[in-house]
């Protein structure tokens, strides 16, 4: 009898192993589904998020089929996601089972709080705003800063945490558990935090976490904690869209090279890199869709001239995107300029 209690332990183990529990809190669990509408608490709530998920979920259905006929599979442990706001449904088309995903942005990170304190219009405010995003991002597949300031500024929301969390349980993640995280840097704190997620069509967990940082240029230099931070990672995977050119010029090269360094993969729309740092001797160079040119944004770095990237388009010479992508959709409307850069080390 003891020899078969020890064994049903043991499979009792495994099993909580493999199949992670979602929050044991069930206060913040309960919250995080309404966030995400899956109550009914608010019926037109839960309605506005269907349609748009609906919608956000076509999108990422067409943009894993597309990958799996261009045999499109990396694999990094570590994928990191500059400038990324909180697109985390982009990054998980492109880069479905990595293991720890690192994002960062502008937009303040928030943490867990008592939601359940608010008034029922103080809960509408922070439901509008999740939903506002949403809505959002289902009609361009990118954020624009100003809208996702405009909503996770406000003092019910609480930064951009609950956004997130309603985003990643609309794709099948559950929150297993949330933690604040901090970098030390030279007079400076960046502040963020880490979920654990638990995949439900996988069966696999994951770790996403999300700093605030603002870079003015002088970062990514031994000594001033973003260096030692980033520098741990190896054979990484970089994403990043809609990037406002912020890595074009040198004003940002000391960090831009921080990230490169260690980075085996990189997906991107033509604001991320210039395609100057992956000489073809070095690296394999895909494009899909179609580049023609860069464009001139108010506020934003001006873009660097890339005849070598638009050259690598003519000669691939490949169809349309059949989502939209980048800023190439911003400028013409359409996909017939949206271009999906896939470098990878040889």
């Amino acid at each position: 009898m003891q020899k078969i209690t020890i064994f049903l332990s043991f499979i009792l183990i495994l099993h909580c192993a493999t199949h992670p529990t979602t929050n044991p809190n069930l206060k913040l669990a309960n919250q995080y589904d309404e966030w995400a509408g899956f109550t009914d608490s608010d019926p037109g709530y839960k309605n506005d998020m269907e349609l748009h998920w609906k919608k956000l979920n076509s999108t990422n259905e067409s943009i894993r089929a597309y990958l799996k006929l261009k045999n499109f599979n990396p694999n990094p442990d570590t994928v990191i996601y500059p400038f990324s706001g909180i697109d985390v449904l982009n990054l998980f088309s492109f880069f479905p089972t990595s293991k720890h995903y690192i994002l960062f942005g502008l937009e303040d990170p928030g943490f867990p709080y008592d939601y359940d304190s608010l008034t029922e219009k103080e809960k509408k405010i922070v439901k509008t705003g999740i939903k506002n995003l949403s809505e959002h991002l289902a009609n361009r597949n990118y954020f624009t800063y100003r809208k996702m300031k405009e909503e996770t500024k406000k003092p019910e929301l609480n930064g951009a945490f609950p956004v997130f969390v309603a985003f990643l349980k609309r794709m099948g993640k559950e929150v297993v558990s949330e933690k604040e995280e901090s970098i030390q840097g030279a007079g400076i704190i960046y502040k963020g935090w880490s979920l654990v997620l638990f995949d439900k069509k996988s069966k696999q967990t994951q770790t996403l976490t999300y700093y605030k940082i603002f870079l003015t240029g002088k970062e990514g230099v031994p000594g001033d904690g973003l260096y030692e931070y980033f520098s741990q990672f190896k054979k990484v995977g970089i994403f990043t869209k809609s990037a406002e050119y912020l890595f074009h010029g040198e004003r940002r090269k000391n960090f831009r090279n921080l990230l490169l360094q260690n980075a085996t993969t990189i997906v991107q729309d033509e604001s991320g890199f210039p395609i100057r740092f992956f000489p073809n001797l070095e690296w394999d160079r895909q494009i899909f869709g179609r580049y023609e040119r860069s464009w001139t944004l108010s506020g934003a770095v001006d873009p660097e001239n890339q005849p070598e990237l638009k050259k690598l388009s003519e000669s691939t010479n490949d169809p349309i995107l059949p989502f939209p992508f980048g800023y190439g959709y911003l400028g013409t409307k359409d996909n017939r300029q949206s271009a999906v850069l896939v470098f990878q080390k040889k």
